[in-house]
């Protein structure tokens, strides 16, 4: 059950990085567009990739400390990203 849900959490983090680093323009209609918030979509990107390669280790670990361990830092760096966007956005 955790590697399943896990391998779920891997693939939306793998496609929320990719969309970071690749797919800016859909955010550029929140921010304004400049090489600042460029670098900043761009790591935390590549920060949610590393992330998805990470939760899939974790997975196969298929421990739960080791998987709530993975979540609650997962959803810190998310909820700092979240935080940097509203920032930007007013």
């Amino acid at each position: 059950m955790i590697t399943t849900l896990l391998s779920i959490m891997a693939i939306i983090l793998v496609a929320m990085g990719v969309i970071l680093c690749i797919k800016q323009t859909i955010f550029f209609s929140l921010i304004t567009k400049n090489s600042q918030n460029k670098t900043f979509l761009s790591t935390f990107g590549v920060i949610f990739i590393f992330l998805g390669m990470i939760c899939l280790l974790v997975g196969f670990f298929n421990q739960l400390e080791w998987a709530i361990t993975f979540l609650c830092f997962m959803l810190v760096i998310s909820g700092i990203f979240s935080f940097l966007l509203a920032k930007k956005m007013s």
